[in-house]
């Protein structure tokens, strides 16, 4: 255990949150979590959890502002030195854990919040969505491609405070001066990754015909690259599991494989255009 509370703000995310929860909830003093209006089985998923580390609430309905507002409030609950933010989609790997525990001990006061990448699966668990080399952190090493987020942040930052609306919201200092723009003078950049589910079915409530048409309407019916075979999946994944959570190994559709497949000749094109006249981070 580390000096670290959890924040996680969840809505409908019963497909994953058992794995997300489940993933990190040995590391860490505390775990704040506040449910905003699920109509699916989360709730029911995250009592199934016992630990007496989980703070938990139901807050209902909130708008954009309401979630900054809640956000702020777990900032002030927390005690301890250093807090992870964590969604109902992201499983986070024994190596990756570890890594965290190592920058939490060994950071220098300087040390404001850890950036880390994230691997995003596509159709099911077997594939990956393909990373641009415009998709780069900045003031990042020049080789930290992929899409990565602000996910550690120590509460010994000045003034530190939560401000803008959803998902617009940012952890500021004093001087009101968004943390990741800071860069290496206060940033680490994580080596490992973890697991991001953002393109799969993350709720029944939010599936359409089995998820085919839910992820075209989101532009993410996309085929993806394979992971390689001794590619290290979440620890998490392999854990027995209450019968009301779903089994991460599902494999897509024949007709979203096909649907895919057909859409990624086009959709790889374009990325390389992209790449070649916009190379620059984002």
């Amino acid at each position: 255990m580390i000096d670290l509370t959890i924040h996680c703000v969840v809505k409908n995310e019963e497909r994953w949150i058992w794995y997300a929860l489940s993933s990190v909830k040995d590391i860490a003093k505390q775990i704040i979590i506040y449910d905003t209006g699920s109509s699916d089985k989360t709730v029911e998923i995250i009592r199934t959890i016992k630990s007496n580390k989980i703070k938990f609430e139901e807050k209902g309905e909130v708008d954009a502002a309401g979630l900054t507002k809640l956000r702020q409030e777990q900032l002030e609950k927390t005690k301890t030195e250093w807090f992870l933010l964590l969604d109902g989609d992201e499983i986070w790997p024994k190596v990756t854990i570890s890594e965290l525990a190592t920058v939490i001990k060994r950071s220098k006061p300087h040390v404001w919040a850890g950036v880390i990448r994230a691997w995003n699966p596509v159709g099911d668990v077997y594939h990956y969505h393909p990373e641009s080399i415009r998709y780069h952190w900045p003031f990042a090493p020049k080789n930290y491609v992929g899409w990565a987020n602000l996910r550690l942040i120590r509460t010994k930052v000045p003034g530190l405070h939560v401000e803008g609306d959803y998902p617009l919201e940012a952890y500021k200092d004093k001087t009101k001066t968004p943390i990741q723009n800071y860069g290496k003078k206060h940033l680490v950049f994580f080596k490992n990754r973890y697991f991001h589910t953002t393109y799969l079915i993350r709720s029944s409530t939010r599936q359409v015909d089995k998820g085919v048409l839910n992820r075209a309407k989101k532009g993410k019916l996309e085929y993806g690259l394979k992971f390689s075979k001794d590619f290290k999946y979440p620890e998490t994944f392999y854990e027995k599991r209450p019968s009301t959570v779903g089994d991460p190994w599902e494999k897509r559709s024949a007709l979203e494989n096909t649907l895919a497949l057909a859409q990624f000749p086009l959709r790889e094109a374009r990325r390389r255009v992209l790449d070649l006249y916009n190379p620059k981070p984002r």
